[in-house]
This record gives C-alpha cells, structure tokens and sequence, in this order.
C-alpha cells in the first residue's frame, strides 16, 4: 500500500504515557485530520491535480484511523498506475500490435490512419502528486491541531 500517515504519537514520542485526556483528545483530532487529508486527496483526484476519467484511482484511496495513527492511500495492485501518477514514471519503447481487432485506429495530422502495428517511441510520464501533495498542502494545520490539542489538554 502506498498511504500517507500522520502519526501523534510519533510527534509525542518523548511523552512515555500519554495522559487518559490528552489520548483521548488527540485520537480525535487524529481522525479529523486523516478525514481533512481523504477529501484533499479526493479533490486532487477530481481535477486539482488529476482529471477523473473512470474514477478507478478514486475510489481506491483509502482511509484507516487507529488510535493515535492514521493512514490515507491506495494499494498499488489494484491501481498500478498510481503509483506512476504520484512519482512520475519512464515508460519504455514498445511495439503496440493489435489483438482482438483487424487494425488499431488513430489519428495523425487529422487523418485517421489504420495500422496492424505501431512502434510507441517511450515517454516521461510526469510526477502529479495527489497523496503527498495533500499532506503537503494541509501540514501548517495539522501541526496547528495537534499544538492546540495538546495545549488544551494541557491547561
């Protein structure tokens, strides 16, 4: 699974026991959040940062809260292209044939143009972050909500 994960306990590791009330509190603004990164995500895949064409990636974005940790993302085999999408990718020279058809289709200079065969000159696929662009995007608050969590509690 690729995923993005916030972790309060992580950022509380010197604390050896979490006080009962600021467990508590912080398990709540862990789910806020990792609920905050999901509809950033979502949006992103919605034409902030990917164009939705079969909606397959969207609705492979998971989200999992556990206590002080929680995780948003996809698992990679059931969408291999998202991970391509998120890191960008290189995609080597192929020969593209046809298989259950007389010709392959396209078109060239406006003319459609019929091929039984056609040789892809490999591409970049480039980098457009949907996961890491919304932890990216939504990092000043979650600090800001763990801060106030904890000074609340604190108090």
């Amino acid at each position: 699974m690729i995923s993005v994960t916030i972790s309060a306990a992580d950022a509380l590791g010197r604390l050896a026991d979490l006080p009962p009330a600021l467990a508590s509190r912080l398990s709540a603004v862990v789910a806020t959040l990792a609920q905050h990164i999901y509809d950033r995500v979502e949006d992103n895949l919605s034409g902030a940062v990917l164009q939705r064409r079969s909606g397959r990636l969207a609705s492979s974005i998971t989200q999992q809260v556990d206590g002080l940790t929680a995780s948003v993302g996809f698992d990679p085999a059931a969408v291999p292209y998202g991970a391509a999408q998120e890191f960008g990718a290189d995609l080597r020279a192929h020969l593209i044939a046809v298989r259950n058809a007389r010709a392959l289709s396209f078109v060239v200079a406006g003319k459609r143009a019929f091929a039984k065969r056609v040789m892809f000159p490999g591409a970049r696929l480039p980098e457009r972050s949907f996961l890491r662009a919304a932890l990216s995007d939504l990092a000043p608050e979650i600090g800001a909500a763990i801060a106030a969590a904890v000074a609340e509690t604190v108090e």
